[in-house]
């Protein structure tokens, strides 16, 4: 199993026309999909989303040949926090060489995506069979929302 990356717009009903990334994770799936279903613990509620703060972890995007990129970085302190050991995961972040990459997903993307502004990146956590348009319509599923990386 690996992680699901979309690009979606039409989430945000104050900027209908904004991309989203959206990653599905499954619970059971990989060390870095279960590591981030772990951060919906460090996360806060509200607006029918789960916001996690930046220093407890973020999404970079990147684009590369005709792809969007999406890595989630986590500070080491908080995998340790999370009972995770950051020595599973040898890739560091580009912004804090002191947070690892759980996770890297990737999916097409239209090239004139590149030219919008970084949006935060919606996370569900699901089994692989769900359909990502019953996660969007679901009252009871909440994603966890990461912001881009703080800025250095």
């Amino acid at each position: 199993m690996t992680a699901r990356l979309y690009v979606r717009s039409g989430l945000s009903p104050d900027a209908p026309d904004a991309a989203f990334a959206v990653l599905v994770v499954a619970p059971d799936g990989t060390p870095g999909e279960r590591a981030m279903a772990g951060l919906g613990a460090h996360c806060y509620e509200g607006d029918g989303a789960l916001y996690l703060v930046r220093t407890d972890g973020w999404a970079e995007h990147s684009f590369d040949a005709g792809s969007l990129v999406v890595r989630v970085a986590v500070p080491t302190v908080v995998l340790r926090q999370m009972d995770v050991d950051p020595e599973d995961f040898p890739e560091r972040s580009a912004v804090d060489p002191d947070a690892v990459i759980v996770l890297t997903a990737r999916t097409a993307a239209d090239a004139d995506l590149s030219t919008r502004p970084t949006e935060a990146t919606a996370v569900f956590t699901a089994a692989p069979d769900v359909p990502l348009d019953d996660l969007l319509t679901s009252e009871d599923e909440w994603p966890v929302l990461l912001a881009p990386p703080p800025q250095t």
